[in-house]
């Protein structure tokens, strides 16, 4: 077994490269990533993250509406890429950005980590370190790497007019097969599929209306359509999310059996 100094060593080299990836992140999310299986991870997770901070690894930075997320200090940046050679930095002048847009990013993309899928986090992209380039002017909010291709992580934090679904539904119509050729986001890893992520059940039928006027046009295709994914993830003030509900567009909303968008639980 390994001894508590190791395993302490361990712990801080996992939670400071996480924050490194993700750019900021709560104590609740770093128990869900560094201790997923384990009945007291908040409670670990605090003590951790207390000490880090006192060392002067971590940076405590206050959020909105409440309540703590961290960043790298210089000197966190500076063990990290001592000890695993990241080339990481300082999350002082880091803006936090929407912290429920992006804490509905972290949460969903931890979800497919803990599942063992490779992700690259909203923030990777955003500071250039993950191989994709725009499309159409758009940059995911994550992305999920299956053996299949990319999956485009599209987060929907609050209720968007006409204009804004659309705008969504066309990038779906121009960049999912069969209209569109295979869309190459990074050198040999395609587009395969696309998640909407919502953290409330209006947002996510409200772009339901707009898929299915594509649809019922002839615009989104079926095969398109069976191809986008809606999630239900809501995430409150706090920043801690709910149960993660997941269904298909065709199949879950526009065949003739399809089901309802699922209600908030």
């Amino acid at each position: 077994m390994l001894d508590k100094r190791l395993i302490g060593e361990r712990n801080t080299l996992a939670i400071l490269g996480f924050v490194h990836r993700f750019g900021w992140l709560t104590s609740r999310m770093l128990s869900a990533l560094v201790w997923p299986t384990a009945s007291q991870a908040p409670a670990m997770a605090r003590r951790a993250v207390k000490a880090l901070v006192d060392d002067g690894m971590l940076l405590r930075r206050p959020l909105p509406d409440g309540g703590d997320c961290y960043t790298l200090s210089a000197a966190g940046a500076r063990f990290l890429n001592d000890a695993a050679g990241t080339l990481a930095s300082s999350g002082a002048s880091l803006s936090l950005g929407n912290p429920v847009h992006r804490a509905c990013s972290n949460w969903y993309l931890i979800h497919h980590l803990n599942d063992g899928t490779a992700v690259w986090t909203e923030h990777e992209i955003q500071t250039g370190r993950a191989p994709f380039t725009t499309i159409d002017g758009k940059v995911p909010d994550g992305l999920l790497e299956l053996d299949e291709g990319l999956v485009w992580v599209e987060v929907e934090n609050a209720w968007k007019n006409r204009k804004e679904r659309q705008k969504v539904v066309t990038f779906c119509e121009r960049h999912l097969l069969p209209n569109s050729q295979l869309c190459e986001l990074a050198p040999n890893r395609y587009l395969f599929r696309i998640a909407i992520v919502g953290t409330s059940p209006d947002a996510l039928r409200a772009m339901v209306r707009s898929f299915e006027d594509a649809h019922a046009t002839g615009l989104l295709r079926d095969g398109q359509a069976g191809d986008i994914d809606l999630v239900l993830l809501p995430v409150d003030k706090s920043l801690v999310a709910g149960e993660l509900v997941t269904v298909n567009l065709y199949w879950d909303a526009l065949c003739p059996a399809g089901l309802e968008v699922p209600a908030a639980p």
